[in-house]
């Protein structure tokens, strides 16, 4: 698994996806990576797979140690 900051350096064009707690990133069989937001599973108001970058999120929990 990837830590935090490797996390945020890779995915920062998606906006709030690359600091949020609930992001994951998917990488395909090309290595093409799209970030799927993990509260789609649980609330259908949440796009499994968000149009980046994303600016305003209600649903937003920033990742422990960034600032």
């Amino acid at each position: 698994m990837m830590d935090d900051s490797r996390k945020i350096e890779q995915v920062r064009p998606w906006g709030l996806c690359a600091s949020c707690v609930r992001a994951v990133v998917i990488t395909n069989d090309r290595g093409s990576r799209f970030v799927q937001c993990a509260l789609a599973k649980s609330d259908a108001r949440y796009p499994k797979y968000p149009a980046v970058p994303v600016r305003v999120c209600a649903g937003y929990l920033t990742l422990p140690g960034v600032g």
